[in-house]
């Protein structure tokens, strides 16, 4: 069944969003509408219904479908179909297409073949009929059902959250001095494939590294946190008084086929001889990427743009004396860890200046990016009252 959802996107009737589906390559297509098609298919949401554009070899795959559906054959094309609602619907001056302004590419599905193929055919049409016409991105309309998550999602997606949790701590519990970061990484593999009895009990299928298998988990150990995040893992050793982080996250997939994504970092330090604690020097290192956090998430409501957020965080690193990172504060998170729509970037970003949505999930991850510094990220579910993190957030340093 098409969600209501769907249904309600549309609440003007000058506007309308038409996708386009040829053999399936239309994920939101699928996702929304249906994938049980083909052949060249196409919708058009409209206020309050959706109507169906099918060949007649495909109509008896869609006939339980809660919208209006139109058979098509050699006789009666798909586009004249279209062309007909258009004019039925008196004509709406704005039609939202999937590419993206936004330079998003998992929204830029379209193509400029098919873009060009629709938008000449519907001109030619207005123009014919003398009404005006005007193409927008459907960016927006595809964030406004993606990042809100339901009260299931939040569910799995902590289930996903404290399974990478579990992962990240038993490979501290495990990590020791003289290791490479290769050989961490290798020891997190390890870990990983050893499945938990309760997944059956959620009816988890399976699971999945949160991106390529080659990259996941990021390690980077003592002189080697001066690097950018994105870092493949090296023989750095793993000496006393080193820090070390992961980054790491697990896809959760279910019976039903969902995805559920994580996305954490966190900091260890290998004690000295003689040393019970890190010195204070890693201690506010660790400190402050801590409370950057929490007042990151505090500020996590859907009145706040994501610069708004990465303002807020990247400030109260500054201020503490730490050089400027050079990556977003934070990004969605869903059924792929770095998913699409509002990202916490700083002001000028093209997505930064989205509102966060409510029950969305987004990461902060600040870093201080010096040698033996540090690095730390949170999953967080936006609310009225502020930010409510996914699984335990790390409050102290892991020391090995």
């Amino acid at each position: 069944m098409i969600s209501d959802s769907i249904i309600n996107t549309i609440c003007d009737k000058d506007n309308v969003w038409i996708m386009y589906n040829i053999e399936n390559h239309d994920p939101y297509f699928k996702k929304f509408i249906t994938s049980k098609i083909s052949s060249v298919s196409a919708c058009i949401v409209s206020k309050n219904c959706v109507h169906l554009f099918v060949n007649e070899l495909d109509e008896y795959n869609v006939k339980d479908l809660n919208c209006k559906i139109w058979v098509c054959n050699k006789n009666n094309s798909l586009m004249s179909n279209m062309l007909e609602l258009l004019k039925t619907l008196d004509f709406p001056r704005n039609i939202y297409l999937n590419y993206s302004e936004y330079l998003d590419i998992s929204v830029d599905v379209l193509g400029h073949g098919l873009y060009s193929h629709i938008t000449k055919n519907i001109s030619e049409f207005y123009d014919k009929n003398k009404k005006e016409v005007f193409y927008h991105s459907a960016d927006n309309i595809i964030y406004k059902l993606i990042e809100p998550k339901s009260e299931k999602d939040i569910k799995y997606m902590k289930l996903s959250a404290e399974r990478a949790l579990q992962i990240i701590e038993d490979v501290f519990d495990n990590m020791k001095s003289g290791m490479t970061e290769k050989d961490i990484f290798n020891l997190c593999h390890k870990i990983f494939n050893n499945k938990p009895d309760w997944f059956k009990n959620f009816g988890i299928s399976d699971e999945k590294f949160s991106w390529d298998k080659t990259g996941c988990p990021i390690v980077l150990i003592g002189p080697n946190l001066k690097k950018g995040g994105h870092t493949l893992p090296s023989d750095q050793k793993l000496e006393k008084g080193y820090t070390v982080y992961l980054d790491f996250g697990v896809t959760l997939i279910t019976d039903s086929g969902k995805r559920y994504s994580s996305d954490l970092q966190r900091m260890g330090y290998c004690l000295k001889d003689r040393e019970t604690t890190a010195p204070d020097n890693i201690k506010h290192i660790f400190e402050t990427l801590r409370d950057s956090i929490k007042l990151g998430a505090e500020t996590c409501t859907p009145d706040k743009k994501g610069f708004e957020i990465d303002e807020k965080v990247r400030k109260y690193i500054l201020d503490n004396g730490y050089p400027d990172y050079k990556h977003s504060t934070g990004h969605p998170v869903g059924e792929l860890a770095h998913d699409i729509g509002t990202s916490l970037s700083p002001k000028g970003h093209k997505k930064s200046d989205l509102y966060l949505k409510e029950n969305g999930v987004y990461t902060i991850e600040p870093r201080i990016q010096i040698e033996n510094g540090g690095s730390i990220e949170e999953m967080v579910q936006v609310t009225n009252q502020g930010g409510n993190f996914l699984c335990k957030r790390q409050e102290k340093l892991y020391y090995l």
